[in-house]
C-alpha cells in the first residue's frame, strides 16, 4: 500500500523520516528514541511512565517527565508539515497517528508473502534505541521468523540449492533456532546431501543439551526420523497417476490448462473419460502450484456406494494441509470456513472427481484467487460458478489410437463402442489380456448386439469388467485373500490384522500376487490397502465365510487393543504391573497411534450387525481415551456416534451404558458440560447394584463439576466415589477419584487438601507401576506445593511428570506441567528457565491448534519480559466461546 502524500517512517533500521524526496530532520538523542518508542505503538496511546523507563533504562531522573514534554514539542515542530499525521497528548500519554501504509513496521506485519515482508528491512531495528534491546530483540525475532517462511516456500518451490548457503550462515549466527535448523535440513536432504542434513540434526542436539541442557524439539526429532526414513515432510501431492496411455482431447485439455478460471467443471455421460481427462490436465498444471494438489473421488457414480459427505472431505483437506487434529472444527460450517482460509494462504489445486451435485462440491470451493478446482461430474453442475466443458464421444482417429489399431477390424471396434473412451479402453485391455485375439475377433464379438453390453460391460458395470480382467487368472488362495480384504472396511491392513482376517500364518504366498495385480496397493511395510471400487467388487464376489473371518479380524483388533491399553491404563483394568519399562509403554502407544484410524473404521463397520456390533462397542470404549488425549476432537465425536449405533444393534443395557461413557466423553470434549453430566448420571441409575461401577461414573461426574465451577458439590461427589472405590473397586482404583479430588481443592485454593489427595494418589499410581496415573498425581503434587511455596520440591514434582509425559507420549498433560513449571521457576527468580518452559509449551499448543494453550502460555511469557505476548495472550483469551480450564487458571492467576 502507497504511503499517503509520500510519507513514510522507518524503524527496521536506522530511523526514516520522509516526505517525497526530502528527508525530514528529527533532532539527535533522545527525541529520535521518543519517535521510534511512539512509532512502535502508532495509533496506540504511549503512557509517560513508560517512555520515562525505557529512556532511563528504569531509573528516570526528576526532571524525566519535563524533558519527555520537551522532547515532544520538538517532534511535532519537526513533523507538523506531514499530511496526515498527528502527535496529541491525554492524561494517559501520548498518541502517534500516521498515515495508513507508512510505516515500514506495519507494511512488514501486514504482508502475506515473506519476501514482500522482509523487503521493509533496512538493517538492525531500533537502531536509535540503545537503551532497550528487548524491543529490537523482538522485531529480530519478528524477521527471523519471516526469514523462515521466506526459505520454507523457497524450498517447497525446489529451489532448495538457492537457499542452502543463505541458510547455513542462518543457522551459524542462531543456532538453537529450530525452525532454521529444520529448513537447512530438508534443503540439504532435497539436494542430495542426506549425510549432511543428520549431521546438521546431530550439531544441533549436542548443541542444546552442553549449553541448554535439552533435547531437539518434537517436529525437529520428526524431520529427523523421516529424513532416516527417506520420507520427509511436504506439501500435499494427492493426485491420482496420470492415465497412460492418455490419448486425444487436445482441445479439451488445452481450454482446461489454459483457463484463468478459478473452478473448471468437465461433465458428461457415464464413459466418457472425465477422471481421465481430469487428470492429466491437473498434472500438467501442477507446476503452477507450489502449495499442493488435493484429491478426492466423491463417489457420486459409485455403484453401491453412498456420495462423500462434503464435511468429510473438507476435514481430510484440512489435515493434509497441515491443520493440527484438535483445531479441525467439528461443525461442517465452521470446517468449510477454516478450509477456505487455508486456501486463501496458498496456491492450491484441488481435483474433485465423480461429483453428484453442486450442494456437495459447495463447501469445497475456495473463497478467493489463487487456487484452482477441477471437477468432474455426469450432470453439469449448473448452478456452480465455473468454465464448464462437456465431453462428447472421441474422434475416430483418437479411437483407433487408443485402440493401437486403424485397420478396418478397429475401425468395426469403434464403431461398435460408439467411440466412447471407456469402453474402447476395455477393448483394448481385452485385446491386449488376449493375445490369441485378432482385433477382427473382438470386432465380430461386438457385432452381435445382443451381448455387446456383456462383452463391454461399459459405464459402471465397465468398472466392474475391467477389475475382472485382473480378476481372473489368481489362484484360490489369492482370490479369497482378495475378497476378504474387501470385506474388512479398514483405510490400512497391516499383517497381524491381514493373519486373523485370513486364518493363516503365511499371508504373503496370497497377497503378493494381488500387489502384482495391482488390485491391492503396499502402503508401507508389511501393510496394505484397497481402493474403494475395488472393495465394491471384492466385496460383491465373497464367500460364505465372511461373517466368520470378520470376527476373526475384529477379535484381533479387540485383543490386541485390550493388551495395548492395559499396559496404558492399567489403573482402568486393574493391573498389577511394579515392573513397567519403557518398552512396556512405547510399543502400545506406537500401535494405538498407528492403527487408531483403522480401529474407528472396524468399529464403524459393525454398527448395524447384531452378530459384530459387540466387538465394535468395545473397540470405541476403549479407543475413547486415546483420541481424548490426543486431541482428535472429531473423530472422538464420529466415535460417540458409533459407540451409540452399536450399543442400539446389540440392545442391552450393559451396551446402552458403555456408548453412553463413550458420548460423555466427546460431549465433554468438546465443552457440552451439561448433556456430558447428564449421560453419566444415566449411567450412575443404571448402575445401582454395581458399587464401584457407580464409583467410576461418579468420579467422571465430580470431574465436569470442577470444570463447572461446581467446587464444593464436585469435592462430595469424588468423596462418595473414593468410598466407593475403596470399598468395591480393584488394589489402586482410588488413584482416579484421588487425583480428582486434588484438582478440586486446587481451584478451590484448597492447598493442603489438595498435596494430601494428590499424595495418596501418587503411592497408589507408583504400586502398581502406573505410568500415566503416576505422571497426572505429580502434577497435582506439583501445583498443589508451589501454591504452598515449596519450589524446590514442587519443581522436583514436575522434572519427573513432564519426564512421564514425554514418555507416555502425553503431550496434552506435558504442556500443562511444563505450564505449572514455568510458573514455579518465575516464583524462584529463573526467568530464562521458566521463558524455555513456556515457549516449549507454546511449540505443543500451536501445534496443535489450541488457542486456550497457546493464550496462558503467551501469558506467562509476557511476565518473563514481551509486550507483544501479553498482547497476543489477551487475543487467544479473548477468543468467542473459548473453553478455558480453572485448574490452568486458578495456578497462572
Amino acid at each position: 500500500m502507497a504511503p499517503v502524500d509520500g510519507v513514510r517512517f522507518g524503524v527496521l533500521g536506522p530511523l526514516l523520516v520522509t516526505h517525497g524526496q526530502r528527508t525530514v530532520r528529527i533532532p539527535a538523542g533522545q527525541p529520535r528514541q521518543v519517535l521510534v518508542l511512539l512509532l512502535l505503538h502508532a495509533g496506540r496511546t504511549v503512557g509517560v511512565d513508560h517512555l520515562m523507563s525505557i529512556l532511563w533504562e528504569g531509573d528516570p531522573p526528576a526532571s524525566a517527565r519535563k524533558a519527555v514534554q520537551v522532547h515532544v514539542s520538538q517532534l511535532r515542530r519537526a513533523l507538523k508539515d506531514l499530511p496526515g499525521v498527528s502527535l496529541e497528548w491525554s492524561r494517559q500519554g501520548y498518541r502517534l497517528d500516521v498515515p495508513e501504509g507508512s510505516l515500514d513496521l506495519q507494511l512488514f506485519r501486514a504482508a502475506t508473502d515473506p519476501d514482500e515482508a522482509l523487503s521493509h528491512w533496512r538493517g538492525p531495528a531500533l537502531a536509535e534505541l540503545t537503551t532497550n534491546t528487548q524491543l529490537a530483540h523482538q522485531l529480530e525475532e519478528e524477521r527471523l521468523a519471516a526469514i523462515e517462511r521466506r526459505v520454507e516456500k523457497a524450498i517447497e518451490q525446489g529451489r532448495h540449492l538457492e537457499v542452502t548457503g543463505e541458510l547455513t550462515r542462518y543457522v551459524a549466527d542462531h543456532p538453537t533456532r529450530e525452525r532454521l535448523r529444520g529448513a537447512l535440513m530438508v534443503a540439504l536432504h532435497r539436494g542430495g546431501r542426506r549425510a549432511d542434513a543428520l549431521r546438521t540434526y546431530d550439531e544441533g542436539r549436542r548443541l542444546l543439551a552442553e549449553e541448554l541442557g535439552l533435547d531437539p524439539g518434537q517436529e525437529l526429532r520428526d524431520l529427523h526420523a523421516a529424513i532416516l526414513r527417506g520420507d520427509i515432510p511436504a506439501v500435499p501431492r494427492e493426485l491420482p497417476k496420470a492415465p497412460d496411455p492418455f490419448v486425444g482431447r487436445r482441445a479439451e485439455i488445452e481450454l482446461v490448462t489454459s483457463s484463468a478460471e478459478p473452478v473448471i467443471a468437465v461433465h458428461g455421460p457415464g464413459g466418457q473419460g472425465k477422471s481421465a481427462l481430469a487428470t492429466a490436465a491437473a498434472h500438467a498444471m501442477a507446476g503452477r502450484y507450489p502449495d499442493g494438489q488435493l484429491y478426492a473421488d466423491l463417489h457420486g457414480a459409485t455403484p453401491g456406494r453412498a456420495p462423500l459427505d462434503p464435511a468429510e472431505v473438507v476435514r481430510r483437506f484440512l489435515r493434509a494441509l497441515g491443520t493440527p487434529p484438535l483445531a479441525v472444527p467439528t461443525d461442517p460450517a465452521e470446517a468449510a470456513a477454516l478450509y477456505r482460509s487455508a486456501l486463501a494462504r496458498r496456491r492450491v489445486l484441488v481435483l474433485l472427481d465423480n461429483a453428484v451435485d453442486a450442494a456437495q462440491v459447495g463447501p469445497l470451493l475456495p473463497g478467493g484467487p489463487g487456487s484452482t478446482v477441477l471437477i468432474t461430474s455426469r450432470r453439469m453442475l449448473a448452478t456452480v460458478g465455473a468454465l464448464h466443458v462437456r465431453l462428447g464421444p472421441l474422434p475416430e482417429e483418437d479411437a483407433l489410437r487408443l485402440l493401437g489399431d486403424d485397420g478396418p477390424a478397429a475401425k468395426q471396434v469403434a464403431k461398435a463402442c460408439d467411440h466412447l473412451p471407456l469402453a474402447l479402453t476395455i477393448a483394448a485391455a481385452r485385446l491386449r489380456s488376449r493375445p490369441d485375439w485378432t482385433t477382427a475377433t473382438l470386432a465380430g464379438r461386438l457385432a452381435d448386439q445382443r451381448h455387446r453390453l456383456d462383452e463391454l460391460r461399459f459405464d459402471d458395470l465397465g468398472v466392474r469388467s475391467s477389475f475382472q480382467l485382473g480378476f481372473e487368472g489368481l489362484g484360490e488362495p489369492s482370490t479369497r485373500a482378495f475378497t476378504l480384504l474387501c470385506c474388512l472396511n479398514v483405510p490400512t491392513v497391516g499383517e497381524p490384522a491381514a493373519r486373523a482376517l485370513l486364518g493363516q500364518d503365511d499371508v504373503h504366498r496370497a497377497l503378493d500376487p494381488l500387489v502384482d495385480a495391482k488390485l491391492v496397493e503396499p502402503c508401507g511395510p508389511d501393510r496394505y490397502r484397497v481402493h474403494d471400487l475395488l472393495r465394491l467388487f471384492g466385496a460383491e464376489r465373497v464367500g460364505d465365510e465372511k461373517q466368520e473371518a470378520l470376527g476373526r479380524a475384529l477379535t484381533h483388533y479387540r485383543e490386541t487393543l485390550t493388551a495395548a491399553v492395559k499396559k496404558l491404563r492399567p489403573h482402568a483394568y486393574g493391573a498389577l504391573t511394579n515392573s513397567a519399562t519403557q518398552q512396556d509403554i512405547d510399543e502400545p502407544l506406537r500401535w494405538l497411534t498407528d492403527e487408531a484410524e483403522n480401529l474407528l473404521a472396524a468399529a464403524r463397520s459393525t454398527v448395524d450387525d447384531p452378530a459384530l456390533a459387540g466387538h465394535g462397542l468395545a473397540i470405541a470404549h476403549m479407543l475413547y481415551p486415546h483420541l481424548f488425549k490426543q486431541d482428535r476432537v472429531a473423530d472422538l465425536v464420529e466415535l460417540g456416534r458409533v459407540a451409540d449405533r452399536a450399543a442400539r444393534t446389540v440392545g442391552t443395557s450393559a451396551a446402552v451404558q458403555t456408548a453412553l461413557l463413550v458420548q460423555s466423553a466427546a460431549n465433554r470434549r468438546v465443552g457440552r458440560f451439561e448433556t456430558a453430566r447428564a449421560q453419566l448420571e444415566e449411567v450412575l441409575r443404571a448402575r445401582a447394584d454395581d458399587p464401584f461401577g457407580q464409583g467410576r461414573a461418579l468420579a467422571g461426574i465430580g470431574t465436569i463439576q470442577r470444570e463447572l465451577g461446581e467446587l464444593d458439590e464436585a469435592a462430595a461427589t469424588l468423596e462418595q466415589a473414593l468410598k466407593l472405590t475403596i470399598a468395591h473397586g480393584p488394589a489402586g482404583a482410588q488413584r482416579v477419584p484421588l487425583s480428582a479430588l486434588a484438582q478440586v481443592h486446587q481451584v478451590a485454593g484448597r492447598y493442603e487438601q489438595a498435596l494430601r489427595a494428590a499424595n495418596e494418589s501418587l503411592r497408589h499410581a507408583r504400586e502398581h507401576g502406573d505410568a500415566a496415573g503416576t505422571a497426572y498425581a505429580l502434577a497435582s503434587q506439583g501445583q498443589a506445593l508451589f501454591k504452598l511455596g515449596r519450589l524446590d520440591e514442587a519443581a522436583r514434582a514436575l522434572d519427573e511428570c513432564i519426564e512421564l509425559c514425554r514418555a507416555t507420549g502425553e503431550h496434552n498433560d506435558e504442556w500443562q506441567a511444563l505450564l505449572c513449571r514455568a510458573e514455579v521457576r518465575l516464583a524462584a527468580g529463573s526467568t530464562e528457565a521458566a521463558a524455555r518452559d513456556a515457549e516449549r509449551c507454546l511449540a505443543i499448543t500451536g501445534a496443535r491448534g489450541d488457542r486456550y494453550g497457546e493464550g496462558v502460555a503467551h501469558l506467562v511469557l509476557a511476565r518473563t519480559g514481551g509486550k507483544t505476548h501479553a498482547d497476543r495472550a489477551a487475543e487467544l483469551l479473548g477468543t468467542p466461546g473459548l473453553r478455558r480450564d480453572n485448574l490452568l487458571d486458578s495456578l497462572i492467576g
